[in-house]
């Protein structure tokens, strides 16, 4: 594309950089993201080398030798105890923390985009290739690595992007026009049914004025997290692509399961099979049903009624086996969140080591 690009005039290049789909402002979009985020459980970027003459552009990042994580056998089943499921969750709620609190939603969380360290200590977040920026409410940022919010129009948000598996209910949003189109059940009460926006009984192909999309936010990561966490727990995903022959209906299958169905509980999470309570589990107090209940409060398909990041955080079932609750609570917010102040990378560094030992297995 740039080399024909080059080829029509000096000015072209340019006009397509400025484009909000073309691919160059996608790379810079992904660039400005990582250049400003700096955090223990984000892959670091290094360098960018922007080669004119190979029209290429080179980007430099951390290696992360342990690998994606693997959550599953060859029979669905998880591979994954209890205490690594709780200590990957804990590293990417950090990561996701830090990233929503300088306005950045990831939008593409799944365990393939969550890498371990060379040693296995710990994991990483990866690939911000469709995260989308808006200015946090606490002040301008006039760093050198701030984000220009020109690239990231408020209506990107819209799109259905990342992948389908973990997309959360709110945005796979239809028009009132679309289940026209629709090959199965009508998406007629996607909204006022699913998301709690009323009710209707009107099936027929004229639009219903009172269905409305729900506002896009963070709570689309949390969503994919609660997917994600399912995937770590029992070794599948909760909503399932089924076979079908046509292509288009076996994506609005998916859709519809994760807007209207609700998923199922095994009787027994991680590898080392602790019973999980069921469905609707009793004793909130022990581990496996523990899970389950964060689970459903993750899994919310109205994002009003989801759990919000700093309620993960304070989570019994997530703060287990921390000796200092506190301390740790402490050393792994972003400093001055209550003022203001922008985290520096001095405390990236020295909360690093120290988060570490509080954590079991370290100490």
């Amino acid at each position: 594309m740039l080399r024909k690009v080059n080829q029509q005039g000096p000015g072209t290049r340019d006009q397509v950089k400025s484009l909000p789909n073309s691919t160059m402002n996608s790379i810079r979009k992904e660039i400005a993201i990582m250049k400003k985020c700096r955090h223990p459980h984000l892959v670091r970027l290094f360098e960018i080398i922007d080669d004119a003459n190979a029209e290429k552009i080179y980007m430099i990042m951390e290696y992360l030798s342990g690998g994606p994580v693997e959550w599953a056998n060859a029979n669905d089943q998880p591979i994954l105890l209890l205490k690594q499921t709780r200590r990957i969750l804990r590293d990417v709620l950090l990561g996701l923390e830090y990233l929503h609190h300088e306005g950045v939603i990831h939008r593409d969380i799944k365990p393939a985009n969550i890498l371990y360290t060379r040693d296995r200590r710990s994991v990483k977040l990866i690939d911000f290739g469709v995260a989308h920026f808006t200015p946090p409410t606490r002040g301008t940022d006039d760093s050198d690595d701030a984000i220009d919010p020109a690239l990231f129009p408020f209506e990107e948000l819209t799109k259905t992007i990342g992948t389908p598996t973990f997309l959360a209910p709110e945005v796979l949003w239809f028009s009132d026009d679309a289940h026209k189109l629709a090959p199965s059940p009508s998406y007629e009460t996607f909204i006022t049914t699913s998301l709690g926006e009323g009710t209707s009984n009107h099936t027929s192909s004229a639009p219903n004025p009172t269905k409305k999309r729900l506002p896009i936010t963070k709570a689309i990561d949390i969503w994919s997290l609660g997917v994600t966490f399912y995937c770590l727990l029992f070794g599948r995903t909760p909503f399932s692509i089924p076979l079908a022959s046509n292509a288009y209906r076996t994506e609005f299958v998916l859709y519809n399961q994760i807007c209207h169905e609700d998923w199922t509980v095994d009787q027994y999470v991680g590898a080392d099979h602790v019973p999980s309570g069921g469905r609707h589990p009793k004793h909130p107090n022990r581990e496996g049903p523990g899970a389950i209940l964060l689970l459903e409060q993750m899994l919310q398909k109205n994002p009003k009624h989801r759990i919000a990041l700093s309620e993960i955080k304070a989570h019994g079932w997530v703060l287990k086996d921390i000796e200092n609750v506190d301390e740790w609570t402490r050393l792994s917010s972003p400093p001055g969140e209550e003022n203001g102040d922008q985290p520096s990378p001095s405390w990236v560094k020295s909360a690093k080591m120290k988060l570490l030992k509080l954590l079991p297995g370290n100490r």
